[in-house]
C-alpha cells in the first residue's frame, strides 16, 4: 500500500517500555506469562507500543479494526513471523501453519476439505468410541480418588480424534499407559515457543539439556507419523477407489501427490500430519479444561449446564446422536464465554510484506506486530462489563441485550482468510466432552491451596489444575461440599 511517508510517525516516535543496550527489554519479560506482560504494557502505554528482544525490534497492537484489517490481508499482506517459520522448519514440522502465498493456498484446499463439517456426522460414532474411552478412565480416577491432570488427559483424547477423523488410525493413546505420542508432541510447542522468543539462536551452536529432550522427541514423532503414512499407503494400494474417494486428510494429500499430481513432497506430507497433530492436541484440550475450571469457580452455572445435559441425553452417559451436540445452548454460551476470558490464543503475531501503516505509524517490512486477540475481547466497548465471567450474555436474553456484544471482537479461532479449519472439529469435541463431564462427574480441585494460573507455552494452557473427580451422586445434585475450596 502507498505511505504518505512525511505524514507518518516512525518506531522511534512510538511509546513503548524503555529498554537496555543489547538486551532491549528482554529483562523485563518473563515468558510463561508473556502475554499478560504485553497486555500490562498496553495498559501503560495504549493501542500501539514498541518493545525490543535483543535487537529485534517489535510493535503491539490491541486496537480491534487494526487486528481485523491485518487478518483480513493475510497472506497477500501479512505473514506469519519469519522467525517462527524457521524454528518450525529447523524441527522439520512446517505444514499448512507456516506455509505462505500459493503454497499455503494450495495446502489449506485439502485440509479445509478433509475437516469439512460434512465430515462430522458419518465420524460421530467414532468420537462416541474415544469420548466412552475417557468416560472410563475418569471412572476408574474417581473409583479410585486419584488426582486427574485434565489437560494431559484431555489431550490423549485430542490427540485420539485427529488420528482417527484426519487420518483414519485408531491411536488409542485414551488407554494406553505406556509411552505415547502425546507425550513426544507436548515438548514442541513449548520449545518453538522459546526458540522464537529467543534473542539469538544459540540451539545452532549449542544443545541445552532441553534442547537435547527435543530431539529425542522429535526422532520419535517422525518414527510414529511416517508409521502413519506407510499404513495409509498400503491401505490406499489395497483399495484403488481410496485415490478417487479419499475418507481423510492424510489419503487425500496421498491421492493428490500420486494421482493428481500435485507438487508434494514427502516433507509436506510429514509436515502437514504433524501440523494438525499439533494443532488438534493442543488447543481444544486446553478450551476445554480451562471451562471445566469455571464449573469449579461457579457452581450455579455448573448446575444449569448439567440440567441442559441432562433434558437432552434422557438416561444416556454421553451424547449418542450428532444432533443431540447441537441442541446445548447454554453449553455453548459457556465454552464462548471461557474462550472470551481464556482464550488459548491470547495473542499472535504477524509481519507485513512490505512497509506499511498501521495506526499512524510507519512499520518497516519484516516487523513482527503482535495482536492482542483476548485484550479486544476483554474491552468494555465490546463486551459490557467485560472482566465479568457471564455465559449470559451470549444468549441474548432480555438483561444482557443492554449491554455491548461485539462478536467481531472475539476472535478464539483467529480471523479472515486464515481462520482455524479445524473450528468445526473442535467445538463438536468441545460440546460433547463438556455434556459427557456434566451429566457424570462431580468436581473439586486436588488442591485448593494451589490457584490456577495461565501458563503460556506457545498456546496458553492452565497450570496446578489438577482436580478429583468423583461419580455423580445419586438424583444428580451438586453437594455444597463438591464445590467447598
Amino acid at each position: 500500500m502507498a505511505l504518505e511517508r512525511t505524514k507518518l510517525m516512525t518506531l522511534v516516535e512510538m511509546p513503548g517500555p524503555p529498554g537496555l543496550p543489547l538486551v532491549g527489554n528482554l529483562h523485563q519479560l518473563d515468558f510463561d506469562s508473556f502475554h499478560r506482560c504485553l497486555e500490562s504494557w498496553s495498559d501503560q502505554y495504549g493501542s500501539i507500543y514498541r518493545f525490543k528482544v535483543g535487537p529485534r525490534e517489535m510493535v503491539v497492537t490491541s486496537d480491534a479494526e487494526t487486528i481485523k484489517r491485518c487478518c483480513r490481508e493475510r497472506p497477500d499482506l501479512f505473514r506469519r513471523s519469519q522467525v517462527l517459520a524457521n524454528v518450525v522448519a529447523e524441527m522439520r514440522s512446517d505444514g499448512l501453519f507456516t506455509a505462505e502465498g500459493d503454497d499455503w493456498r494450495r495446502q489449506r484446499k485439502l485440509v479445509v476439505t478433509a475437516l469439512n463439517a460434512s465430515h462430522l456426522k458419518p465420524f460421530f460414532p467414532k468420537l462416541k468410541i474415544i469420548m466412552a474411552r475417557l468416560l472410563a478412565r475418569w471412572d476408574r480416577a474417581a473409583a479410585a480418588g486419584t488426582p486427574v491432570d485434565l489437560c494431559r488427559d484431555l489431550m490423549r483424547f485430542t490427540v485420539d480424534v485427529t488420528t482417527q477423523l484426519a487420518f483414519g488410525i485408531d491411536g488409542n493413546t485414551v488407554e494406553t499407559d505406556g509411552a505415547i505420542i502425546q507425550q513426544q508432541l507436548d515438548k514442541v510447542l513449548p520449545m518453538v515457543f522459546s526458540r522464537m522468543n529467543a534473542p539469538f539462536p544459540y540451539w545452532r551452536y549449542l544443545r541445552l539439556s532441553k534442547d537435547r529432550v527435543l530431539d529425542r522427541a522429535l526422532a520419535d514423532i517422525k518414527i510414529k507419523v511416517d508409521a502413519m503414512i506407510a499404513e495409509t499407503r498400503q491401505r490406499m494400494q489395497a483399495d484403488a477407489s481410496l485415490y478417487q474417494n479419499p475418507t481423510n486428510f492424510l489419503e487425500a494429500i496421498i491421492a493428490a501427490k500420486e494421482s493428481e499430481g500435485l507438487e508434494l513432497s514427502d516433507a509436506d506430507i510429514f509436515g502437514n500430519v504433524f501440523t494438525l497433530l499439533l494443532a488438534g492436541e493442543d488447543t481444544t484440550a486446553n478450551t476445554i479444561a480451562w471451562a471445566i475450571n469455571y464449573f469449579i469457580e461457579y457452581p450455579a452455572h455448573f448446575l444449569r449446564a448439567r440440567a441442559e445435559v441432562d433434558s437432552i441425553l434422557g438416561d444416556a452417559r454421553l451424547p449418542e446422536e450428532l444432533e443431540q451436540a447441537a441442541k446445548m445452548p447454554f453449553i455453548e454460551a459457556f465454552y464462548n464465554e471461557t474462550m472470551r476470558l481464556k482464550p488459548v490464543a491470547p495473542l499472535n503475531g504477524a509481519e507485513p510484506l512490505e512497509d506499511t501503516e498501521i495506526l499512524g505509524y510507519q512499520i518497516p517490512k519484516g516487523t513482527l506486530v503482535w495482536f492482542l486477540a483476548r485484550k479486544i475481547g476483554m474491552d468494555d466497548a465490546n463486551f459490557g462489563q467485560s472482566a465479568r465471567f457471564d455465559p449470559e450474555r451470549w444468549l441474548r436474553t432480555e438483561a444482557a441485550r443492554g449491554c455491548p456484544h461485539d462478536v467481531t471482537a472475539f476472535m478464539p479461532f483467529g480471523s479472515g482468510p486464515r481462520f482455524c479449519p479445524g473450528r468445526n472439529l473442535a467445538l463438536l469435541e468441545i460440546r460433547t466432552v463438556l455434556a459427557m463431564f456434566c451429566r457424570n462427574f462431580e468436581v473439586t480441585l486436588a488442591d485448593p491451596q494451589r490457584p490456577v494460573e495461565e501458563l503460556m507455552a506457545f498456546t496458553m494452557m492452565p497450570k496446578n489444575l489438577l482436580v478429583r473427580l468423583r461419580k455423580r451422586q445419586a438424583g444428580g445434585g451438586l453437594t455444597e461440599a463438591a464445590h467447598r475450596p
